[in-house]
């Protein structure tokens, strides 16, 4: 072969070898952007996974504890264990104000944007997010430095109803990448008070008479004996009332009548006993009392007698027409008339009974 033939391949050779590297390296290139490109992507896809699995896991929580009074300190504590937050607090609105239902900072008393001027524009019901190198608020003991922020509406039916705010010390700590997933858990929130709210008032009218609003005879019952049994009350007085000539006035007047004239009795006893107290429609126009005392019965008396007092000389107004009605009342005691609730409310009736025979309008303890 030639010097001129040698030289010639050799420079071949090399044109070859560096156009197959050059297509190397650019096909290295391409796959390792490829690569990169799908990781990120895996990323994305495991932290989106990572936000459904939170997500499910809260709303199966949530379920769980529908009728749980703390059913929203709960699910703050889920937002501070899953998003490592510094503070999470859950506002809901109550007579047009935020008012505060669930917080882990100290100071619960603190509206979040006490002092911030600033900032009130933001509590509009849309999200937003605040990150600044300085801390966010006024320098406040009970609570660290904040440098990232996030606040997320709770929107029931396209109605504002609250906040979750989430705070962190760490400056820019909270992204956009976030809002959508505390949105989901607003919704969670919106929906599980909804539900609540449908539990309590379905529970609420398995409970109560539907007219007079207080407890039916059969949860009276049960509520009494489960405070013998599992409180031991030691002294309760139970009283039986009955409306006098009620169905001659309901008859005469008319049910919507009668109604008010329930409604209004009903009414003066609740205005007219203790807290701890607890009024039951018996049936019809009876209604039974529960009322704690200590050792004074003549105490039980004058509080009964001072209510037979008020509903004799009320006057209810319905059209044209103005009447009054009058009420009888048989008390008796627990453990001095029985060692039972069923043999303390038989004592009561039978005391009810005598005062209707022997003249009406009158409490009968004795």
């Amino acid at each position: 072969m030639s010097k001129y033939d040698a030289d010639f391949n050799s420079q071949y050779y090399e044109e070859k070898y560096l156009k197959l590297q050059d297509e190397f390296e650019t096909y290295q290139n391409f796959a390792e952007s490829n690569i990169q490109i799908i990781n990120e992507r895996n990323a994305k896809l495991e932290k989106k996974l990572d936000a459904i699995t939170n997500i499910v896991e809260i709303t199966k929580y949530i379920n769980s504890y529908l009728s749980d009074e703390n059913l929203i300190p709960m699910i703050n504590d889920m937002i501070i264990g899953i998003l490592g937050a510094t503070y999470s607090s859950i506002y809901l609105m109550e007579d047009d104000k935020l008012v505060i239902k669930a917080t882990n900072i100290n100071n619960k008393e603190k509206k979040f944007y006490d002092g911030e001027e600033d900032y009130k524009e933001l509590m509009n019901g849309n999200p937003f997010i605040m990150n600044s190198k300085t801390p966010l608020f006024f320098h406040d003991s009970q609570k660290s430095e904040i440098h990232s922020l996030i606040g997320v509406s709770i929107n029931l039916r396209e109605k504002f109803i609250g906040y979750i705010i989430v705070e962190h010390a760490l400056y820019n700590f909270f992204g956009h990448d976030l809002i959508t997933f505390i949105s989901t858990i607003a919704n969670q929130i919106a929906i599980a008070l909804e539900n609540n709210a449908l539990y309590n008032q379905i529970r609420e009218n398995a409970i109560r008479d539907p007219l007079l609003r207080i407890y039916n005879r059969k949860y009276f019952f049960d509520l009494l004996e489960n405070k013998i049994e599992r409180i031991s009350e030691r002294t309760f007085a139970i009283v039986m009332v009955d409306l006098d000539n009620f169905k001659k006035a309901n008859d005469l007047y008319g049910h919507q009548l009668g109604d008010k004239v329930l409604k209004e009795t009903t009414k003066i006893i609740q205005n007219n006993i203790d807290k701890n107290d607890i009024v039951s429609r018996y049936g019809g126009e009876e209604i039974v009392i529960y009322i704690k005392y200590s050792k004074d019965i003549e105490e039980v008396y004058r509080k009964i007698d001072n209510i037979r007092s008020k509903i004799s000389k009320n006057i209810i107004i319905y059209g044209n027409m103005q009447i009054s009605i009058t009420a009888s009342f048989g008390i008796s005691y627990y453990p001095i008339d029985g060692e039972n609730l069923q043999d303390v409310i038989s004592v009561a009736d039978a005391r009810l009974y005598v005062a209707k025979k022997t003249g009406k309008n009158k409490v009968v303890n004795k």
